[in-house]
């Protein structure tokens, strides 16, 4: 069972995840599509992770990051004025979702398996070529460095993450090698460096964008790439399985957009770095790529 490191004791989160679970949970009927709902209302409701430089709720109550950057212009193109968020931690987003606690999620959310069974995706907004993962260690503390997951699921007792989209995988690996290693998760990446800096654990790993932000921000660590043995399928926009219409008017605005270079733009702006061949794939094609077995690496 891996542990979770919180700022305020999970701020009530196991009740919130207990609510999300509850089996008693009834959604209102959907009478009227996604796309006329929030239209009627003047607002689309989107649900983000605080996670820079993807997605950030600002103290004004403005947004920041690539996601809500491009969900706004979309949501303006579709007619719809105003776009409110909820911070919630990336595990919680998908079930919230689904709970009607927002309309869609605008959070740049991992595209994995596990997820595409939940939701639908738009079209990758962030993907490249190269690896995707990124191991910290304190300097001198690493005298070989892993070069995979399984590697890591081997030769640590102890790895401290993010919450999110990438702990299934490190589980998945540990239990292929038969590694002794236990999951450290944190609640946010700033966090888990914090963990590293006071020895909480040994390493840690991170995608590319977060442990090159954080090295540069907070310094005093090292970084490495790690193969995770994912298929990279990237992150977008993610919706209700109901909301399929809403999901393709959505993808249709977010194309014509990048026709002008918007969404690279978007990136270059937040210094993210992409490749744009490996971005030209749907969300249901990136959903369909295959992972490499954990034995094999």
């Amino acid at each position: 069972m891996p542990h979770t490191w919180s700022r305020r004791a999970l701020l009530s989160g196991l009740g919130g995840i207990a609510a999300l679970a509850a089996p008693g949970i009834i959604r209102p009927a959907q009478a009227a599509g996604l796309l006329e709902k929030v239209k009627a209302a003047g607002v689309l409701r989107i649900g983000i992770a605080d996670n820079i430089p993807w997605s950030r709720l600002n103290p004004d109550g403005t947004l920041t990051g690539v996601a809500p950057t491009i969900v706004q212009a979309i949501a303006k193109r579709l007619g719809i004025p105003k776009v409110e968020a909820s911070v919630a931690g990336y595990a919680l987003l998908v079930p919230g979702l689904n709970a009607n606690r927002w309309d869609i999620i605008g959070a740049s959310l991992a595209i994995t398996p596990e997820r595409c069974a939940q939701v639908l995706f738009s079209d990758p907004i962030y993907r490249d070529s190269q690896l995707h993962e990124w191991i910290g260690y304190l300097p001198g503390t690493i005298p070989v460095l892993p070069k995979t997951y399984g590697d890591l699921a081997r030769n640590y007792e102890q790895i401290g993450m993010p919450s999110g989209s990438m702990v299934p995988y490190m589980e998945k690996a540990i239990a292929a090698v038969k590694g002794k290693a236990r999951i450290v998760q944190f609640n946010d990446a700033q966090l888990m460096i914090e963990g590293l800096k006071a020895k909480h654990v040994p390493i840690v790993t991170s995608d590319t964008q977060t442990m090159h932000l954080l090295k540069e921000k907070m310094g005093g660590f090292e970084i490495a790439a790690v193969d995770s043995g994912v298929a990279f399928r990237g992150s977008g926009i993610a919706f209700r399985k109901e909301d399929a219409d809403f999901r393709e008017v959505f993808v249709k605005e977010q194309r014509e957009i990048n026709k002008t270079g918007f969404g690279f733009q978007v990136l270059k702006d937040f210094n993210i770095v992409y490749d744009e061949n490996a971005m030209a794939m749907t969300g249901d094609e990136a959903c369909a790529l295959k992972d490499v077995p954990y034995d094999k690496l």
